[in-house]
């Protein structure tokens, strides 16, 4: 005890250090949390959302804001994402993998939505690497995020320089209010897809931008094409029947369908990521396994 009392810098440095690695649960992160969910949970409520629900769910510890997802929502390129590492023979032999192991639930699918199996697989291949990866956080975190992120000052911070130029502020700070816009839609479908299904929203793991599941859905496409395939009673899209059917879904409402060419295929896949490098892929992918299948 003696010591502590001769070493006030030790009770400083302690102290410091207690204030930085504060888990989310003190005080101060609650009172910082709430200031930055206020004005969503009142606009959620406005617009229709239970408020003892509402408020319920955003003081759960779990509940986190994340000031780099619109930063990052406004400075995405998918055009410079690495897409030719699908067809790595290592990423095509475990596609052709799933395909032996699934036929009969993807030949199944085929016959009642008229998508390959081989194009399900290789949309599922680069999604989620077959499921492998369905993303970095929750969902809830990732969209309210953005949705709360109307003020550029309350993200600048992780915003790259260009973006900051007095030329930029006026086109960042309108995209920024329309994802902000977008998100919110999606947060607000999320809540709707966890009630219908019985899923807690906060349970739901996300892409970087919100998107959900196997087939990486964001939580609107859920609702609008979502099929319960195995018929349990709820759409599971982390459900490889669920999920490999509201793909098929998705993808016939968008006009697939019998003897389109090259071209009309990517047309079909640019409506499930709109990227030429993506919508190519997927069709490269495709290809070989119904190649490597035909020997």
């Amino acid at each position: 005890m003696a010591g502590w009392v001769k070493s006030p810098p030790a009770l400083l440095i302690i102290f410091v250090l207690s204030f930085l690695i504060c888990p989310v649960s003190c005080p101060a992160s609650k009172a910082v949390n709430a200031s930055v969910w206020e004005p969503l949970i009142e606009h959620l409520i406005e617009d229709g959302e239970d408020e003892a629900t509402i408020r319920s769910i955003f003081t759960r510890r779990e509940v986190q804001f994340n000031p780099g997802v619109m930063p990052r929502k406004l400075s995405h390129k998918e055009s410079k994402l690495d897409y030719s590492k699908f067809l790595r023979p290592e990423r095509l032999s475990r596609a052709s993998a799933f395909l032996d192991t699934h036929k009969e639930l993807l030949i199944r699918i085929e016959g009642e939505y008229g998508v390959p199996k081989e194009i399900k697989v290789a949309i599922l291949l680069v999604e989620t690497d077959l499921g492998r990866y369905l993303g970095p956080d929750r969902a809830f975190n990732i969209l309210a995020s953005m949705a709360a992120a109307t003020d550029i000052d309350r993200v600048k911070l992780w915003l790259p320089p260009e973006l900051l130029k007095s030329t930029e502020r006026e086109r960042v700070e309108k995209k920024l209010k329309d994802k902000s816009q977008w998100a919110y839609e999606e947060l607000r479908a999320l809540l709707v897809y966890s009630e219908q299904n019985k899923i807690d929203p906060l349970e739901i793991k996300g892409s970087i931008f919100g998107a959900i599941g196997l087939c990486q859905f964001m939580p609107s496409n859920a609702l609008r094409f979502g099929i319960d395939q195995d018929h349990d009673g709820k759409v599971d899209l982390f459900s490889k029947p669920d999920a490999l059917a509201s793909m098929a879904n998705y993808i016939r409402n968008y006009g697939w369908k019998d003897n389109l060419s090259r071209n009309e295929q990517e047309a079909v896949i640019l409506r499930y990521n709109y990227s030429r490098p993506y919508a190519r892929t997927v069709l490269d992918v495709a290809e070989r396994l119904s190649s490597s299948e035909n020997k």
